[in-house]
């Protein structure tokens, strides 16, 4: 039963990732932890395993629609990757009280982004330099093999600032690099950490197939429009998830 709740769970992440290219994993995590219980290292795993076929998928159906800028994704695909495979080895000296608390920050940075006012669709300046570029591929790489969160609510903001192109594009193209960035990230926990396979591709399923129906649902919609509501979605799911570190950490302590 706590699989099937958990599912279609997964379903919904999948569904609002397919809209706004953000928010896959912070809702993942907390299914994966909360829902059924996994140790918190095991989750995050999963939660990039889970981003590397969701995102691939998703991906695809954006670039059918002419959303992706390939150039673009390779690069920073191939900046990301190394920065991610270098979390996921780090993640493995740091308690799992501790990266939950990270994830449960970053959760609450990300609802906080999508309740303020929305960027620019367009960059109103020239691209940025090759340097600048890296540093925040590379950084974000890092973000999300440590945590195992996909970053898009960044990653979106930073490919129209940095690359000059629009919010659609920068949503299909995200997808595409979050799922390259968590392959590097799961590769990292792999090498200290052992995954349920069954369990994991149950739940990969689901969200896969959310990710698809989100697609199609944000095709006719400006998904600027949903971001406060799935913002403040978020940051009730990030509250909670603090708090309940919170308690937790109280309680261990002698």
């Amino acid at each position: 039963m706590e699989t099937i709740i958990a599912g279609l769970l997964a379903l919904i992440a999948g569904i609002g990732f397919g809209i706004f290219g953000a928010g896959g994993s912070i809702l993942l995590v907390p299914i994966l932890v909360y829902v059924l219980g996994l140790p918190v290292k095991v989750s995050l795993g999963m939660a990039l395993l889970i981003l590397v076929l969701t995102g691939g998928i998703a991906a695809l159906a954006h670039a059918r629609s002419g959303n992706i800028s390939w150039k673009v994704g390779l690069q920073w695909s191939a900046l990301g990757i190394g920065g991610a495979y270098i979390g996921g080895r780090a993640a493995e000296f740091i308690h799992p009280a501790v990266l939950l608390g990270m994830f449960a920050v970053v959760v609450v940075v990300s609802a906080s982004a999508m309740l303020t006012p929305k960027g620019p669709s367009v960059a109103t300046r020239p691209p940025a330099g090759f340097a600048r570029i890296a540093l925040v591929g590379v950084s974000l790489g890092f973000i999300t093999g440590m945590i195992g969160v996909g970053g898009g609510f960044l990653l979106v903001p930073a490919l129209v600032l940095l690359c000059n192109i629009d919010v659609k594009k920068a949503i299909g193209t995200s997808l595409f690099i979050i799922s390259m960035r968590s392959l590097g990230g799961f590769l990292g926990f792999s090498a200290h950490t052992t995954f349920p396979i069954v369990l994991t591709a149950t739940i990969a399923c689901f969200n896969a197939a959310g990710s698809l129906i989100g697609e199609r649902i944000g095709k006719p919609l400006s998904p600027q429009r949903l971001r406060p509501a799935f913002g403040l979605f978020l940051l009730i799911v990030g509250a909670v998830m603090v708090v309940q570190n919170v308690v937790d950490l109280i309680n261990k302590s002698p």
